[in-house]
Order: structure tokens, then sequence, then C-alpha cells
């Protein structure tokens, strides 16, 4: 006597994206590829990271608080110092990742830049040279449109250590954990339910208002950003490569420092920029 047991193939091996991606043939757009991950797990990480900003910034304003060179500064003033907001938001994007690095690796058995599609382009530089060209046009358009005398974002570079930090962020550090959030997790989650180009207007909708604080709410400005968010995920669905939009977000908006640089002489004349 024996029993019969039921043979179950093994799960195909999971593509492995040490090669560099090369460019894709055509901007024919085809089927985004079923995520290992879910909508409800995005919204977690998404929690997760607000959970992490506000006790990381509440943080640092009372420990910035406490030391000589801030005492005089009010807490309002602390929250939006470069010199004390920005180390606090970067060790919550420290946070979310080594977070999302577990979370694939316990529940996925897989890398965290597998599970999101990084795939390393070849034309690297290609891709950098068209986030310049994407924020030219984009200040080209901004230009055009009407524009409050100072935004939010304005006020945070009052010196010209506020500005090198900026400048670091937002290309080094900014553009990559964005880009993990936007494209890596919720386009794909999206795609699963609403397909392709629904999923691409709601994460460029999503991205723009994620960055209207930062642009006082001008609906002009922010529907810029939604263009360029619809842009980023528009070039990480075609070459199917999370590296790929963000060496365009990285191109972008090192062209916007490098514009605020000479148009500052340096980051020496930052008032009334």
């Amino acid at each position: 006597m024996y029993s019969e047991r039921t043979v179950t193939t093994p799960p195909a091996p999971l593509p492995e994206y040490s090669e560099p991606l090369p460019p894709p043939r055509s901007w024919a757009l085809s089927p985004e590829p079923e995520p290992v991950f879910g909508l409800l797990e995005v919204v977690f990480v998404a929690g997760f990271l607000l959970l992490a900003v506000v006790f990381c910034g509440v943080a640092a304003i009372f420990l910035a608080h406490a030391l000589p060179a801030y005492r005089g500064l009010s807490r309002s003033e602390l929250a939006s110092n470069p010199q004390v907001l920005l180390p606090a938001q970067l060790l919550a994007y420290l946070m979310l990742l080594a977070m999302l690095w577990r979370l694939f690796a316990k529940y996925h058995q897989m890398g965290m830049l597998d599970a999101l599609h990084w795939r390393w382009p070849r034309r690297w530089g290609i891709l950098l040279v068209s986030g310049v060209v994407l924020a030219v046009a984009a200040q080209g358009a901004s230009a055009l449109l009407p524009t409050p005398p100072e935004l939010p974002i304005d006020q945070m570079i009052r010196t010209p250590l506020d500005a090198w930090l900026m400048m670091l962020f937002g290309v080094a550090f900014a553009p990559f954990v964005e880009e993990v959030l936007f494209r890596g997790l919720l386009f794909p989650a999206l795609a699963r339910r609403l397909g392709g180009v629904t999923s691409l207007l709601v994460t460029a909708i999503l991205f723009g208002g994620v960055h209207s604080a930062q642009l006082g709410g001008s609906w002009a400005q922010v529907g810029m950003i939604v263009a360029v968010g619809g842009a980023l995920t528009a070039v990480r669905w075609r070459w199917r490569s999370l590296a790929a939009s963000t060496l365009v977000h990285m191109g972008y908006n090192g062209a916007l420092f490098a514009a605020l640089f000479i148009q500052t002489k340096g980051f020496t004349h930052l008032t009334g920029h």
C-alpha cells in the first residue's frame, strides 16, 4: 500500500538583473508584469514612512532646540530649517529602506532591487541628459504660468549651507526614495488593478500632491510636477527599469539646482531668488 503524493513543480527562478538593460527599441507600451507585492503592502509602506518622518522630524526639532546654535529659533522655524529637517528626513528614508529590504527578504525571498525591477540601463548617460531636458522644458512652461513671488521651498534656502544641503539631498537621496515609492511600489501595484494608463495618471497626480506643500498649493506649479511625474512613470514603464526613471529624476533635480547655482552666483546671492 502506498499513498499518492501531489507533485508540485518548483517555481521558476526569478530573473537576475545584474546585466545592463538595453534601451527599448520603440516607445510602444506593453502590459506591466505582475508584481510580487500588493496594494495593501504599498499602503503599509506609505504609512510606515509617514510615521518615520513625523517621529524623526519631531525628535530632530527637540534636539536642535536644545543646541546653542538653534536655541533662538522657534519650533516652526526649526521645522523648515534644512540643517534640521534634512538629516531627520534622511534617517526616516534609511529606516524605510531597511524595512523594505527586510520585508522582501523575509516574505518574498528576494532582494529589494530585484523585486522593484531596478535593472541598470546600458545608456544611463542618455537618461541623465533626458532629465536635464525635462527640467528645461518644465521650467520654460512654468515661466508662462502664474507663479507666486516666493514659494515655501524658496523660504527654506536662505544660506549657502542650506542650498548645498538641499542640492545634495535633492540629487543624491530624494530621487531614489521617491522612485522606490511611486514608480517601484505604487505604479506596479495599481497597474495590477487599474491598467497601465490609469495607474500612470493616478501615480502622477499623487506625486504632484506630495510636492504641493513645497509649492504653496500653486495649481500651475503642482500641475507641472504632475506632468513631470507622468513622464517619470512613462520612463519606468517603457524601460521596465526603476533605475531608468531614477536617473531621469536625478538629472531633472540636478538641472534645477545647477540653474539655481548659476542664478545665485554659487549660492552667494540667495535673497529674492
